[in-house]
């Protein structure tokens, strides 16, 4: 039997990230940069705010219909409270998935090499093939796609230069029920989730977030995805709170759920 993902509306007036945002002195890494009040941001309309619309997904394929209409009108929405909306290109970032895949594929494999080795049977289906897959990518692909990672990432930067946000839809497709996963019977079977939209700002390392802004022809959940400048929370809550006060989508559930 399938299941209806639930939806859980997320309040963004949360303290959690002010709580848990900062530098930790474990972690050479993280920034030090001071930690702003994001709740300060809230309120108020985008009046100032540039708005890019990356064209690559918004024409993509992998945009079903009903996606495609309930982004746009999410978009135009932004564009009435006072934000300067335009179109802009990254030309890699449908490549996002490729880069994607191997390095979440070597990556892995390589730290659990050993359990490979010994235990592959204990893992999951999807990450077993993803493991055993992994350990076959050779170095040339795996130097490629970072490669590819640092010419993405600089097309996402070079774009947050002249824009505040960049918008697309967070998944080609509206929410999908929890099955079972499907054989792997062909190339394209085995790319499932190529409709994911979520991987340009993790490669990019920018924070991004999906607000709901609507339902497909299924009922179900359409989601809009917002991303910024590495550091820039403040600016993608302001643009997200703006929306929700604007829109009821994140107060309305699927059927069912």
């Amino acid at each position: 039997m399938l299941q209806t993902p639930r939806i859980t509306p997320y309040r963004l007036t949360s303290p959690q990230l002010g709580r848990i945002a900062g530098h930790d002195p474990k972690d050479p890494y993280s920034s030090t940069a001071p930690v702003p009040d994001y709740q300060r941001s809230l309120g108020g309309d985008l009046n100032g705010l540039k708005v890019g619309v990356i064209t690559e997904f918004m024409e993509s394929d992998l945009v079903e219909t009903t996606v495609h209409q309930t982004v746009s009108k999410a978009i135009a929405t932004l564009g009435e409270l006072g934000a300067t909306v335009e179109e802009v290109s990254v030309p890699l970032s449908m490549d996002a998935g490729v880069a994607s895949a191997v390095l979440l594929a070597v990556e892995p494999a390589l730290a659990h090499q050993v359990w490979i080795k010994e235990r592959i049977q204990d893992y999951g289906h999807d990450v077993r093939n993803l493991l055993l897959t992994g350990s076959l990518v050779p170095a040339q692909a795996y130097y490629k796609a970072q490669k590819l990672r640092t010419m993405l990432r600089q097309q996402v930067l070079d774009s947050l230069e002249k824009y505040d946000v960049l918008v697309l839809p967070t998944s080609g497709k509206g929410a999908q029920p929890l099955e079972d996963d499907p054989p792997i019977t062909s190339k394209e079977t085995a790319s499932r989730l190529a409709f994911l939209f979520t991987r340009i700002f993790n490669l990019a390392s920018c924070p991004a977030m999906s607000v709901p802004c609507g339902f497909d022809d299924r009922d179900m959940p359409v989601g809009l995805q917002i991303g910024a400048r590495p550091g820039g929370e403040e600016t993608i809550f302001k643009v997200a709170h703006a929306y929700e006060q604007a829109t009821e989508w994140h107060t309305m559930r699927p059927p069912g759920a």
